[in-house]
């Protein structure tokens, strides 16, 4: 039988992670993963927008404690899907198919507990001086005191759960973003997560354009 597109793309992503040493448990993690994915997708345009409502399909059906686990595995799995070779050579240059890397587990869970017991946990002065920094740059753009602390502990939250991340690359930084998604319920909490979350990622990887990334209406 002829296989179709989400297929080959499959096998070839299955057999990059193999090369790279993942473990057949792994393999199969993921392959189940897509399995389930490819309905919702088969019969689109390869294109990111397509692919989105797609996978955002895919998500009403899955079980909500799946989501976090399931993110990374997708957008990775976009790019052999839209045979995107520039992409999958730059993922690979970033070490996003390391086993290292792709094994290391976020969980809501984690991120609840964690925001819970956020005032108990300091933070070191490697993760203090982004945070810093990121607090400058929001005070110098207009952001008033009320702003900068909902800012702060947000920031807090995700150095936290960066700590023992096994590289600094934006594809675990995309994993703990996705992790604590869920804690923010109201649609202006969630937008608000989301701009910090992207914002803060230029701070986090010391670019020294970061200041360029801040969105300008504070005030």
């Amino acid at each position: 039988m002829t296989k179709n597109r989400e297929h080959i793309a499959l096998n070839a992503y299955l057999n990059l992670l193999e090369r790279k040493g993942f473990s057949k448990a792994a393999l199969r993690q993921r392959e189940v993963t897509i399995l389930k994915l490819i309905p919702f997708i088969e019969r689109l345009n390869t294109d990111g927008l397509a692919f989105r409502g797609g996978v955002e399909e895919f998500f009403k059906k899955l079980d909500s404690s799946q989501v976090a686990s399931s993110l990374p595995v997708v957008r990775e799995y976009f790019s052999f899907w839209a045979d995107d070779i520039k992409a999958i050579v730059a993922m690979n240059q970033d070490k996003a198919f390391e086993p290292t890397s792709l094994e290391w587990k976020l969980k809501e869970s984690d991120a609840k507990e964690l925001w819970s017991s956020l005032d108990e946990v300091s933070l070191t002065s490697s993760e203090i001086e982004p945070l810093e920094t990121y607090e400058n740059a929001l005070r110098e753009s207009g952001a008033d005191d009320f702003f900068v602390a909902t800012c702060k502990k947000i920031v807090k939250q995700l150095l936290l759960m960066l700590r023992n991340a096994p590289h600094k690359q934006p594809m675990i930084y995309r994993k703990v973003v996705d992790a604590n998604k869920a804690l923010f319920n109201s649609e202006e909490a969630y937008k608000m997560f989301l701009r910090v979350g992207r914002e803060f990622y230029y701070f986090w990887k010391d670019d020294l354009n970061a200041r360029n990334q801040l969105q300008v209406a504070y005030v």
